[in-house]
């Protein structure tokens, strides 16, 4: 019983994709045939450059191509990081103003460190989002573990 609550209880956190596995093949087909194009027109780029002002111009070209798109990226992977860290931030205040607004007397006894885990982050982020789900499937997760220790399951 508890294997078949292991598989469930995601499936009702999150909706899944009904093929997951051909989404991830069109994805991964889409960023092969986008790197491809990418060196053919960097390719053509540099051959009308070279034929028409020469190669040292084609070189400099290019390398100032690939520069702008890797000092790109590592803005975007800045700013990302940047906005994940302040939403942690958000969330993580979030909940602890949930749980003192609520005045729970078992709040007060949860650890620091189990708050600001991101894993823990991410679930009562899920709970707050859905509650009805959350609740129901606390409720299925309960009825299940119950059976299977009180020696009532399969």
């Amino acid at each position: 019983m508890l294997r078949y609550a292991t598989f469930i209880a995601p499936l009702l956190m999150r909706k899944g994709t009904p093929n997951p596995v051909r989404v991830l093949t069109g994805y991964m087909g889409a960023l092969f045939l986008s790197i491809f194009a990418g060196i053919f027109f960097l390719a053509a780029l540099f051959t009308w450059i070279a034929t028409t002002y020469g190669l040292d111009v084609a070189f400099l070209v290019i390398a100032l191509i690939l520069s702008v798109g890797a000092i790109g990226l590592t803005i975007m992977a800045r700013v990302s990081q940047t906005i994940a860290l302040k939403k942690a931030k958000d969330r993580h205040a979030r909940i602890k103003g949930m749980l003192a607004a609520k005045e729970d007397p078992l709040s007060e006894h949860i650890p620091e460190e189990i708050l600001t885990h991101p894993i823990s982050q991410k679930i009562l982020a899920q709970v707050e989002d859905k509650p009805f789900v959350a609740g129901a499937t606390a409720l299925g997760l309960g009825i299940m573990l119950s059976r299977q220790l009180l020696g009532e399951g399969d």
